[in-house]
């Protein structure tokens, strides 16, 4: 009996588990790169990617625990991976994504050209391919909540659609000059879904904006504002009748739903009440994140 119910285990097992192909690194200084795949990868032949990014001193794997997409990539069927930054002198993981955020040393690294590569690469590898380029997706936590916005605004890759967390855009130009706080910052003029997700006793990166003159970050709502604009949102920001229980570290459905209303792409706000800048989410709030994505398609 007890044989049989291993056999049953280790069956159920190998038809469970996703499979994941590393990547080895094709850019001096940084490390290879785990892709993920969905179960039965080789049985469709586009998958949609998501880029999966860490904030300021984080990695990889805080990044996989935070953003809990493997829990997630068979039901919804998507391939994600989520790179390292290079690491600063004090040994903590960074991507050089704007003025504030978080290339303190100035090294003037590229990181939009690094995803870009790193996009490349796993299109273009004979262990993955299959990736559909017109649902290629990014996710960033705070540091790379910048870097998110910065490659979905460029003309490097064509981005489906993001979702920032706890992380928006500058406040300041590089002359320190502010920043029109409801105009978009990109350098096209394609609609992109995006969804803003933001705790209000954000401390690390405010839910009301950060300015110590020199440089700093925007509000969430600048942020909703500025993406309002991108996508030709005519009408107002509104709250809909829909709550979630999405932080393991605040009781009760804290997060709110927030909507602009006609948008060429769609522009919506998750607003978590006593949310602080690092949190961990429940399996649900990865879950609401992906149905936003998804259903933007």
């Amino acid at each position: 009996m007890k044989i049989y119910v291993l056999i049953l285990c280790l069956s159920f097992t190998s038809r469970t588990i996703a499979e994941s192909i590393k990547l080895p690194s094709l850019e001096r200084g940084r490390t290879d790169v785990k892709v993920h795949l969905p179960r039965g990868f080789k049985k469709q032949d586009k998958w949609p990617l998501i880029i999966s990014m860490h904030g300021y001193g984080g990695n990889a794997t805080i990044q996989n625990y935070y953003v809990r997409l493997g829990a997630y990539n068979n039901k919804f069927g998507f391939v994600y991976a989520a790179p390292n930054g290079l690491k600063d002198k004090n040994d903590k993981g960074f991507w050089n994504a704007s003025n504030f955020c978080c290339d303190f040393e100035k090294t003037e690294i590229d990181d939009v050209g690094y995803i870009k590569n790193l996009i490349e690469q796993i299109s273009q590898s004979k262990d993955i391919g299959r990736i559909d380029k017109d649902r290629i997706y990014l996710i960033g936590y705070s540091n790379g909540a910048f870097l998110a916005s910065k490659i979905a605004c460029s003309n490097e890759v064509n981005i489906a659609g993001i979702v920032t967390i706890s992380g928006t855009s500058d406040l300041r130009d590089e002359f320190e000059n502010l920043m029109p706080f409801d105009k978009s910052l990109c350098e096209h003029n394609r609609a992109i879904p995006l969804l803003h997700v933001h705790g209000t006793r954000d401390e690390t990166i405010p839910y009301e904006g950060k300015d110590n003159g020199h440089n700093g970050s925007a509000s969430a709502l600048s942020q909703v504002a500025r993406w309002a604009d991108q996508n030709d949102c005519k009408g107002k920001l509104v709250k809909v009748e829909r709550k979630l229980n999405a932080s393991n570290f605040v009781k009760g459905k804290e997060t709110e739903f927030f909507v602009m209303q006609e948008c060429q792409a769609p522009v919506e706000h998750f607003k978590i009440n006593e949310g602080t800048h690092f949190g961990i989410f429940k399996r649900k709030f990865t879950k609401a994140m992906l149905e936003f994505l998804f259903r933007t398609r």
